[in-house]
């Protein structure tokens, strides 16, 4: 019996195989010039497959026989760079891509964007750095990640201050109200919580803000101010024209800078004065109150201050002078990068972070930086660039 069924299983197979035997058993066409080997992507589809069932160790020996026999692979490459994400995470990524890419100038932009996705994914899920975390799960809700809008909703029900002041710099409402809610509650106010409120953008932070213009604090008196004037409402130039009279030179500079903002120009022969100080700090703080509006003799005097002797002033020109000449603004930090003071290094992180360069090298370097912070921007650009 078992004879004859193979017997009809040959028949069978005779009979469905007949077309072909009558089409004068051509063989199937060779691939064409440029396709991938079978074999190749045979072994590909076997190692995708096996990372997927979790058989890391195995599907790295596949990507890595296929780069033995052809080392330029991208198709290997993704690959591997995937198994290196899911062993190790997005940082070991990048080393895997590095080390494929060799001395090689031109970047795989499909790889560098799986590579900015796994850095944003990585850092949301952190605890570290709560403005870092926020931006990275913005950023993921506007690539379509439909997870990291769940995961926002969680940060804002049960984050701290440091995350609520984080969403309010992003503008969300409910972060806004529950700092301004922080500032009417009484305690001291923060120099960060009145940044975040300026960042907002919301007019719900105006009439608390104009509140702490008559603080006894100077500190709270001039952020309160600059962030008025970030937040565009020019009904409060009554308000903080007054206080160009305030016995602080820091108060007096930020109520300038404000006022300018608000296209008040009433400050501006104070900071025109200080911007020819000997004192490069002096000079530095008259450059930034005028920032909103900058001219040759704005750019000439920052770009001056890049090459300050004191690191300080120069990574805050370098920050300054980022949106106009980035080339120099990455000069500058990049060498601060390497300063032996920690508290310049991070200062050149931050700063790296904000220079908008379409150099996908310099953003790759960027998304290896210790600063999460400066990692979600460069990624967020190289998403931006790979679109």
């Amino acid at each position: 019996m078992a004879h004859v069924n193979r017997l009809l299983v040959s028949c069978a197979l005779m009979i469905l195989l007949s077309p072909a035997v009558a089409a004068g058993q051509q063989r199937p066409p060779a691939p064409r010039p440029g396709a991938l080997d079978v074999e190749e992507t045979t072994t590909l589809a076997q190692g995708w497959t096996l990372l997927a069932q979790g058989h890391v160790q195995e599907a790295a020996a596949r990507a890595s026989r296929v780069l033995a026999e052809n080392p330029r692979s991208g198709a290997a490459l993704a690959l591997a760079v995937e198994i290196e994400i899911s062993r190790t995470g997005a940082l070991a990524g990048v080393a895997q891509y590095e080390r494929w890419l060799g001395r090689r100038t031109i970047e795989e932009p499909s790889v560098l964007r799986r590579l900015a996705l796994a850095s944003l994914r990585e850092i949301a899920t952190e605890q570290q750095d709560p403005t870092a975390r926020v931006e990275a799960i913005r950023a993921l809700i506007a690539e379509g990640d439909s997870g990291a809008t769940g995961e926002l909703a969680q940060v804002a029900s049960t984050g701290g201050g440091a995350e609520a002041r984080a969403l309010a710099s992003l503008g969300d409402e409910r972060a806004v109200k529950l700092l301004i809610a922080e500032l009417q509650e009484g305690p001291p106010a923060r120099v960060t919580t009145i940044d975040a409120l300026g960042a907002s953008g919301s007019p719900l932070a105006v009439a608390p803000l104009v509140g702490l213009l008559g603080d006894p604090r100077p500190e709270v008196r001039g952020a309160a101010a600059g962030a008025l004037g970030k937040l565009g409402d020019a009904k409060v130039v009554p308000q903080i024209t007054p206080m160009l009279s305030d016995g602080n030179l820091y108060v007096r500079v930020k109520a300038a800078g404000a006022l300018l903002r608000l296209h008040d120009y009433t400050g501006l022969p104070m900071l025109q004065e200080l911007m020819l100080d000997p004192s490069p700090s002096s000079r530095l703080a008259a450059a930034e109150a005028t920032s909103s509006s900058p001219d040759a003799s704005w750019t000439a005097l920052v770009r001056e201050l890049a090459g300050s002797p004191e690191p300080e002033i120069r990574a805050a020109a370098a920050r300054l002078i980022a949106p106009y000449d980035p080339e120099l603004s990455l000069r500058v930090l990049e060498s601060l990068a390497a300063d032996q003071n920690p508290a310049i290094r991070e200062m050149a992180s931050r700063g790296l972070g904000e220079i908008a360069t379409s150099d996908l090298t310099s953003l790759r370097r960027l998304m290896k930086n210790s600063d999460r912070l400066t990692r979600v921007r460069a990624a967020v650009r190289v998403l931006a660039l790979t679109d």
